[in-house]
């Protein structure tokens, strides 16, 4: 390809260094049928004697101001055999004799050169308007400003984006093409022609819902009335063959009543944008469908979640009442506390579920392998619905077919996942149902690994297959379970299957209506030794006279739960003096013994200074004996984060509200 960036640089040479028409032999390089759009006396040279014209008033104006050319960059495409497209940037700078500088102006220019058969020359020609900025106090050229003024919206309408520009006389209807690339597929083979002629023949090339817009925009007609103080207009339209394209109608002459008389009317392709746009209101008509799916599922879970908070609720403060009510038959009482303690574990349960979806959600569960005893945790797991089944008729069962005893796995974690698919199966099971659970282990392909399988199996009233697609979905519940008034919040199955996944595992079910559900949970597992798990656990921790006459200082500032806590570790033996919070706490180990309290229970969320701010603070002090009491945080805040701020401030350990004896004595006894 020829060097066009010199031939460009030929050409805005020859135009700044003219000093008159003349000199310019503009016939060496402009083809005698070229357009122009520039920022002369007329937006728009339909041939060489009106940019001649406008030249000669450019030259009188210059004066002796000399124009230099700047930081040309230009970049070429090649259109056909015969056309080639440049465009690019050029400063102008307009200097004194004395060479210093009176004006800058930053263009940008597009240039179509066509091949003759002998040299290039230029066919299409457009310098766009700079920023009316740019011609505040400049002294060349004096119309330039004014023109920008009046035409700032019609030039920049017409930039290099625009692949078809129109000329059209509203008196007349003729139309003159200023500009056509290859990127136009509308035949117009002549350079003039009528308009309305046109306009009804081609808008069998325009998509049906755009047909009727199309006529009513480019009826020459109204055309006048419409642009009346407008400085333009512009619609879109659709070809039937799928482009978009915008097309812009700017006034460009005036009778002497403002009417206007002539018009440009520019086109360009805006298909990819088009597409931008639909796929962006695509994507926000996603977004919302998925917010009100949301907010609905919400809304239904905070409805179930209010009606589940209630129900034991509502029991516990009946059995309390009725607890009052009869202090002194024993048998009665006892059946009222036992009611009492299991709406509250519901209770609890229900909060747990809670606070676990949040931390999965937020990505602050971690997985904690550790050598486990498979038929304990399972046990365990099963042992703790006994007394539940047992007040239903129901029968519970587990079964075991280990090969492996001991492994390496996450049971706090699998057992949660465990509970809620057993509370599940026992909450959509009726009086007299069976409900088993069946653990066994098959060896797998990974050497020193095997598959932990765990099949939980009911004949409850099962679920439809619809629901079985969205069971484990977050908040979901079959229709059928809530009119029946079963209770549930639509969270434990979501959680399940959440830590099933987090422990690379899967989770299944069959089910069907009217017969009952089998749910089928998969964990692999790295293969360990009792010898393994030795030194895993403590000894004994459970003995209760390890406690007696035990010194403890309780910092809690709610008075119930200073109660509860006092009297419970009164039970155990301790000593148990108390303060409401950090400040009092500090000023109470200050003025004591250096051994006096050997174990401190602290609050975290307290007034006047918090639990971590209170065990800094301890830590600090100036007596070694002090600054080492064993605290643990017996807070309400169970997240991991909040254990380990915990840890962080110098406590010794955590354990969660409500108060858990089996795992708060052990836990003091370590640290005594």
């Amino acid at each position: 390809m020829d060097d066009f960036k010199k031939l460009t640089e030929q050409l805005f040479k020859i135009y700044s260094n003219s000093k008159s028409v003349d000199d310019l032999e503009i016939e060496n390089y402009f083809d005698e049928n070229i357009s122009i759009i520039g920022t002369g006396v007329h937006e728009i040279y339909g041939n060489l004697q009106e940019f001649r014209d406008s030249f000669k008033f450019d030259v009188k104006q210059r004066g002796k101001i000399r124009i230099d050319t700047r930081n040309l960059c230009q970049k070429e495409e090649q259109l056909d055999d015969h056309h080639v497209l440049t465009q690019g940037t050029v400063d102008f700078a307009g200097l004194f004799e004395d060479g210093s500088i009176c004006f800058k102006m930053n263009t940008r220019f597009t240039i179509i050169y066509r091949w003759t058969g002998k040299k290039w020359l230029v066919q299409h020609l457009h310098q766009s308007v700079p920023d009316q900025e740019q011609m505040d106090g400049e002294e060349f050229p004096l119309s330039l400003g004014k023109q920008v003024k009046e035409n700032r919206q019609a030039l920049l309408a017409l930039g290099t984006a625009y692949y078809l520009i129109l000329r059209v006389d509203l008196k007349t209807g003729r139309v003159e093409i200023v500009k056509k690339n290859r990127k136009m597929n509308i035949d117009l083979k002549d350079n003039n022609f009528e308009w309305n002629t046109k306009i009804e023949n081609s808008k069998s090339e325009i998509a049906e819902p755009f047909v009727q817009r199309y006529l009513e925009f480019f009826d020459i007609q109204t055309m006048a009335a419409r642009l009346y103080n407008k400085e333009s207009m512009s619609s879109e339209f659709k070809l039937k063959e799928g482009p978009w394209f915008l097309s812009m109608v700017v006034p460009q002459n005036y009778d002497k009543n403002g009417n206007v008389t002539s018009i440009l009317i520019a086109n360009r392709d805006v298909t990819d944008e088009k597409i931008r746009e639909l796929k962006r209101e695509e994507e926000l008509r996603e977004a919302k469908l998925k917010a009100d799916c949301a907010n609905k599922a919400k809304s239904t879970f905070l409805f179930n979640m209010s009606h589940d908070i209630r129900t034991p609720m509502n029991a516990i403060i009946g059995y309390a009442e009725l607890a009052t009510r009869h202090l002194k038959e024993t048998e009665k009482l006892g059946r009222y506390l036992e009611k009492i303690q299991i709406c509250g574990g519901q209770l609890l349960s229900l909060l747990s579920n809670v606070l676990d979806l949040a931390r999965i959600e937020n990505n602050k569960i971690e997985i904690k392998y550790a050598v486990s005893n498979v038929h304990e945790c399972f046990e365990n797991c099963v042992t703790m619905f006994q007394q539940q089944a047992e007040s239903k008729n129901q029968t519970l069962s587990l079964t075991e077919q280990i090969m492996y005893p001991y492994v390496y796995m996450d049971a706090p974690h699998l057992s949660e996942a465990c509970f809620n698919i057993i509370s599940n199966a026992m909450k959509y099971t009726n009086k007299g149902g069976t409900i088993s659970c069946n653990v066994m282990q098959k060896t797998c392909e990974k050497e020193d690994w095997c598959n932990m399988i765990i099949t939980i199996t009911d004949n409850g009233i099962g679920m439809s297959e619809e629901f079985q697609k969205h069971i484990f979905e977050t908040f979901e519940r079959e229709r059928s379970t809530t009119d029946s008034h079963i209770e549930g919040s639509g969270i434990g199955m979501g959680i399940a299957k959440k830590l099933v996944d987090l422990m690379n595992g899967t989770i299944e079910v069959k089910s069907k209506q009217g017969e009952g559900s089998k749910f089928t949970v998969t964990i692999p597992c790295r293969k360990a030794s009792k010898e393994d798990s030795i030194g895993k656990k403590g000894g004994n921790l459970s003995d209760k006279n390890g406690l007696n006459g035990v010194r403890i200082l309780l910092v809690e500032d709610n008075e119930i739960n200073t109660e509860i806590a006092r009297e419970l570790l009164m039970e155990e033996g301790c000593i148990v003096d108390t303060a409401k919070d950090g400040v009092a706490c500090i000023d109470m180990i200050e003025k004591a013994e250096a051994d006096y309290y050997k174990l401190i229970l602290m609050d975290i969320q307290m007034p006047v200074m918090n639990g971590y701010d209170t065990a800094l603070a301890i830590r600090k002090m100036n007596d070694a004996k002090k600054s080492r009491i064993p605290i643990i945080a017996m807070t309400a805040n169970a997240f991991a984060e909040d254990i380990q701020k915990a840890l962080s401030v110098g406590m010794n350990a955590h354990v969660a509200k409500p108060i858990d004896m089996n795992i708060l004595v052990p836990t003091m006894l370590k640290y005594l």
